[in-house]
C-alpha cells in the first residue's frame, strides 16, 4: 500500500497510459450445493433450551412461547418428524443428529444445510482463469493490445481450466454463505470478448531513472499471469532511439532542454525533479509550458483543451476587429475574409512511429474535444476538425490504419516520420502547437514524451515548416482510413499542409531561419 505522498508523486511523473485487452469467456455452470438453511425462529430456540438444559417437557415449550396446546402440538410434530428431538420417557432430548450440528458448530448455534440447485453465468479471464466479476465486455478492440498466456494448454482446453478454477474460487464466485460444491452437473462454454485493463507507466526517480507500471484494478493488478503476459506484450513492440534528440532541441532552438544535456547524455531525473516536480526552472516565455508525459494524459489534455480554446477565441477577437484588407478586387476581398477568418478551425495531429502510442481511450476522448472546440457550431465539412496522421515507416499503411481507426474520425497514414519517428506534433495553425519528443530510456518499452506547448508564432512557423518540408513531393505517400471521403480527407491535408508552409525562407532539413523564442531558464 503506498502512501498518499508517494501517489501524489506518481501522478506527477505519470508518462504514459495503455489500455491492454484481456481475453475472457463466459461459461454457464450449473451445480448442486450444499447451503446453510435457516430454521424456523421457534424451532432454533427450542433446539437451544433442549442443547442448554438437556431435556424439556412439551409443557415448558408450551410456558416458554405462550402457546395454546394446539400450537404446541404443532411445533412438537414438526420437530420429531425432522428428527431434531426425541422421547426419553416422559421427556424431550436432541437426536443424534441435531446434537451434531452443535457441535460442529463453533458459536453453539445450530447449523443445518440442505442440498439446492445453484446456476450463473460465470466469467474467467482467459489467462490466470480466474473470476472476473462482472466486467465491461468488448468485442475485439485493435487500438487496445492484446494479452496472450504463456501457457498454450490453457487456450485449447479452456473448459477444463474453467472447473478447475470454478472449484478453486467457488466461496468467492458463490454469494450464499457456507455454501459448498456437492456436484458439477454441467459447465458449458460461452462467448468470448475482452476485458479492457487501463495501465499507467510513471517515471521512478530513485536509484536509475526508469518507469514503472501500475495497474489501479483489484481483480488484475496482483494476478502474476497477468503482469507476465503485459511484460511480455510490451517486449514484443519495436523500440525507438534519441538520435534525433538534439535536431529536436536545435529545430525549436530549446535551451530549456539543452541545459540538461552534458556531451551525449541528457539528465531526465533533474529535468524531471526541477521543471515538472518542484517547478523551481520555468521558461521566462508565458507563451512556452514545458510538457511531461503523453499529451492525452488527464493533466496535460486538460492544459491543452484550455489552451486551444483560449487561442482560438484570442484569434477569432482578432479578426472581428481586423477586417480583411479592401485592396484589390471584390472577389480578393472575399476570398480574403474566407480564409482569414475560419468559422471553424483544423488542426494537426502527427504522431510519432512508437507502435504505444495512443493505445488507450483517453487519447480517443481528447480528439473529440478537439473536434468540438474546432466547430464549435458542429460543422460537417471534412476539411474542419483534426487530422490525425500515423508514419508507415516498416509497416503497411492498412496494418497502422487498423489499429486507430476506433480512435480516430479523421485518420490518415503517411510513409513520412518527423526525426526519425521520435517527434510526435500537435498543431493547430496561427494558434498553438505542441512539440514532443519521444525519449527512449534502456531496457524500456515505454517512452518519456518531453517537449512544450507554446502559442509563440516561431515555434508554430517552426513546427509548421518542418511538416511542410517533409511532406513536400510525397503526397501520394498519403491513404486514407476510410474509403468513404478518403479523396477528400487526402485533398483536405494537402490544403493544410499549404497552409503550413511559413512565406519565409525554410532550411532543406524542415527548420526556419530567422529569430524564434528561446526556452530561457528562470530560477
Amino acid at each position: 500500500m503506498i502512501t498518499l505522498e508517494e501517489q501524489q508523486l506518481r501522478e506527477h511523473l505519470v508518462v504514459e497510459e495503455i489500455t491492454f485487452a484481456i481475453p475472457a469467456q463466459s461459461f454457464a455452470i450449473s451445480c448442486a450445493i450444499s447451503a446453510e438453511e435457516a430454521l424456523p425462529v421457534v424451532t432454533e430456540f427450542a433446539l437451544r433450551i433442549a442443547y442448554v438444559c438437556g431435556t424439556l417437557s412439551p409443557a415448558q415449550i408450551q410456558d416458554f412461547f405462550g402457546f395454546s396446546k394446539k400450537e404446541t402440538d404443532a411445533v412438537l410434530k414438526s420437530l420429531l418428524d425432522e428428527r431434531l428431538l426425541q422421547w426419553n420417557d416422559e421427556h424431550l432430548e436432541l437426536t443424534t443428529y441435531a446434537l451434531a450440528r452443535f457441535q460442529d458448530s463453533s458459536d453453539n448455534l445450530p447449523r443445518f444445510f440442505k442440498i439446492q440447485d445453484w446456476s450463473a453465468e460465470v466469467v474467467f479471464d482467459l489467462i490466470s482463469f480466474s473470476p472476473a466479476g462482472r466486467p465491461n465486455r468488448l468485442k475485439r478492440v485493435r487500438s487496445q493490445i492484446e494479452l496472450a498466456t504463456r501457457n498454450l494448454d490453457k487456450q485449447s482446453r479452456t473448459r477444463q481450466y474453467a472447473e478447475q478454477s470454478f472449484q478453486q474460487n467457488f466461496r468467492q464466485i458463490c454469494t450464499k454463505e457456507k455454501a459448498e460444491i456437492y456436484k458439477i452437473s454441467a459447465i458449458d462454454a460461452g462467448e468470448r470478448f475482452s476485458i479492457p485493463l487501463p495501465c499507467t507507466f510513471h517515471l521512478d526517480l530513485g536509484g536509475q531513472t526508469s518507469i514503472r507500471r501500475n495497474i489501479d484494478d483489484e481483480s488484475f493488478g496482483s494476478r502474476l499471469e497477468i503482469s507476465e503476459a503485459i511484460t511480455d506484450a510490451l517486449a514484443s513492440q519495436e523500440r525507438g532511439d534519441n538520435e534525433c534528440f538534439r535536431d529536436f532541441i536545435q529545430t525549436f532552438d530549446d535551451t530549456l532542454l539543452q541545459s540538461y544535456v552534458t556531451g551525449d547524455a541528457f539528465d531526465l531525473r533533474r529535468y524531471a525533479q526541477e521543471v515538472h516536480l518542484t517547478r523551481f526552472v520555468r521558461p521566462v516565455d508565458d507563451r512556452v509550458t514545458p510538457m511531461l508525459g503523453a499529451l492525452y494524459l488527464p493533466r496535460n489534455a486538460g492544459l491543452l483543451l484550455e489552451r486551444i480554446q483560449a487561442a482560438v477565441a484570442q484569434l477569432d477577437t482578432r479578426f472581428e476587429h481586423e477586417p480583411p484588407s479592401t485592396e484589390g478586387t471584390e472577389a480578393d476581398t472575399k476570398e480574403a475574409a474566407k480564409t482569414t477568418h475560419p468559422a471553424q478551425w483544423e488542426a494537426l495531429w502527427w504522431a510519432p512511429q512508437s507502435p504505444l502510442w495512443a493505445r488507450t481511450r483517453s487519447a480517443r476522448d481528447l480528439a473529440q474535444k478537439i473536434e468540438r472546440l474546432m466547430a464549435p457550431q458542429g460543422g460537417e465539412r471534412i476539411s474542419t476538425g483534426l487530422h490525425v496522421v500515423v508514419p508507415t515507416a516498416r509497416r503497411s499503411p492498412r496494418e497502422r490504419l487498423a489499429v486507430y481507426q476506433d480512435q480516430f474520425s479523421r485518420l490518415l497514414a503517411a510513409d513520412v516520420v518527423l526525426m526519425g519517428g521520435s517527434l510526435e506534433l500537435l498543431l493547430v495553425p496561427d494558434a498553438l502547437v505542441c512539440a514532443m519528443f519521444h525519449f527512449n530510456l534502456a531496457h524500456n518499452a515505454t517512452a518519456v514524451p518531453i517537449g512544450f506547448m507554446s502559442s509563440a508564432p516561431e515555434h508554430i512557423a517552426s513546427a509548421g515548416a518542418l511538416v511542410s518540408a517533409r511532406m513536400r513531393g510525397r503526397s501520394d505517400s498519403v491513404t486514407a482510413a476510410r474509403e468513404e471521403g478518403g479523396s477528400a480527407l487526402i485533398d483536405s491535408l494537402a490544403q493544410l499542409m499549404a497552409r503550413l508552409m511559413p512565406p519565409r525562407e525554410v532550411d532543406a532539413d524542415g527548420s526556419t531561419k530567422g529569430g524564434r523564442v528561446r526556452l530561457t531558464l528562470k530560477k
